[in-house]
């Protein structure tokens, strides 16, 4: 495919990233988190299937891209809908760190996949690399499928300690003193 088509490939998995989180909570709440997760993350080994079986052609690129389309909505609503989770469990004190967790274990993993990938592709060949993928795209299904997350049919409730903002200290005369010099005002 030519670099326009792959652009535009690309634009298409972009809007179903997009279409996937801003209707997760409508899922959410309509079939309950596990089971919206579960659903999306079962689709989404299945959304490889054309890049699989692709030849050269117009209706191939369209099937490719719609098949993008669905993976990507499906990342989308499972991944809005698991960050979520996590925030709404998470005492105030501790967001920043799971959050900062959880984006260094994806984004950190990313690199190693690719890396990872192209010599798999580069050994056994393309399409047994991508059906490598596909199936590895079930471990997280199967994860989840065995947690207790599949059974959740609503958002859980916060901790009960989360109830009340976390202390924020007030700045002392000290500190209204050093900003007043800085100013050039009298710190008197």
């Amino acid at each position: 495919m030519s670099a326009t088509v792959f652009g535009v490939l690309l634009g298409l998995g972009a809007l179903g990233a997009a279409a996937g989180a801003l209707t997760a909570p409508a899922l959410a709440r309509r079939y309950g988190p596990g089971p919206m997760m579960l659903a999306a993350l079962a689709v989404t080994p299945l959304t490889q299937l054309p890049l699989l079986l692709a030849s050269p052609g117009l209706a191939w690129q369209i099937t490719i891209g719609l098949a993008l389309f669905l993976q990507l909505a499906c990342a989308g609503a499972a991944g809005t809908t698991q960050r979520s989770i996590r925030q709404i469990v998470t005492t105030a004190g501790m967001q920043a760190r799971m959050q900062a967790v959880s984006t260094w274990l994806t984004s950190g993993a990313r690199p190693v996949a690719a890396l990872l990938a192209g010599a798999l592709g580069t050994w056994v060949g393309v399409r047994p690399a991508l059906t490598a993928g596909a199936l590895l795209l079930l471990i997280p299904l199967v994860v989840l499928a065995r947690s207790p997350i599949r059974a959740l049919r609503q958002m859980p409730d916060p901790p009960a300690d989360r109830t009340s903002p976390p202390a924020v200290p007030s700045p002392t005369r000290t500190d209204d003193a050093r900003h007043e010099r800085a100013l050039g005002g009298d710190a008197s």
